[in-house]
């Protein structure tokens, strides 16, 4: 005995009467003969009732339909109409008033192969989506990077009395651990700025280190004050034409 897992035809008598119905219907348009009104749902019902016709009794033989007699929202014609449609369109079709149960037992196939594509269809708007947030995550990240750039050269043409300021300025766009990075790299520049060095061993935050800048300038001696002023690359902006 074959098992039914691997049977060539369905064993639902309903799955199998709506494909003998698709068949005997297809083959009689083929042959030229007349057709009834309605030909699918007609060859259906005979093939899994002996019945043409759809009434109260053949209604309650057909799996998920659950015909309630004296149903206010449609009526027999209507549902007769309905199934011709699903059965001419091989389940694709699912008109109102049926529901997806009968489209289920009559064409199971089909609502497989839609909920694949479904799922499929969700996958691919995932991809795209996981995709899409993972370009702007890159962008964001490169466009976050080009600025910590754009702050390192800024960073370049200040002097021991101008950091403050140019702190200020970029505190706003980074933290301070983003910031402290450079800012000791351009420390180690100037000599006046050497007492720094034990707030960094110390690990101060970068604000701190900012308050104690101010006092030392103002202890450094001018001469060294101006050296390191031309230590800074923009020395144009330092330059004095004589009197």
């Amino acid at each position: 005995m074959i098992p039914s897992s691997h049977a060539l035809v369905s064993l639902k008598p309903a799955r199998q009467a709506a494909i003998q119905a698709i068949s005997l219907v297809e083959s009689s348009r083929e042959r030229g003969a007349r057709l009834p009104a309605m030909p699918y749902v007609r060859t259906f019902l005979r093939v899994l009732t002996g019945s043409g016709r759809l009434n109260a009794t053949v209604a309650r033989q057909i799996p998920g339909l659950n015909w309630v007699p004296k149903n206010r929202h449609s009526n027999l014609k209507q549902v007769e109409a309905a199934l011709d449609v699903m059965i001419a369109t091989g389940g694709e079709a699912c008109p109102l008033p049926l529901t997806l149960d009968v489209q289920a037992e009559l064409f199971p196939d089909v609502m497989h192969t839609r909920t694949n594509r479904r799922l499929h269809r969700a996958e691919i708007r995932t991809t795209r989506q996981i995709r899409q947030e993972s370009r702007e995550v890159e962008q964001r990240w490169k466009l976050r990077q080009n600025l910590l750039a754009q702050a390192e050269v800024d960073l370049n043409f200040q002097s021991p009395e101008s950091v403050c300021t140019w702190y200020t300025r970029w505190s706003d766009e980074f933290d301070a651990g983003e910031l402290a990075g450079m800012f000791w790299r351009w420390q180690t520049r100037f000599a006046s700025l050497n007492a720094l060095e034990w707030l960094r061993l110390r690990g101060d935050p970068l604000y701190a280190v900012m308050y104690e800048i101010p006092y030392i300038v103002r202890e450094t001696p001018e001469p060294v004050r101006q050296t390191e002023r031309w230590q800074v690359p923009n020395k144009l902006t330092l330059w004095r034409t004589p009197a």
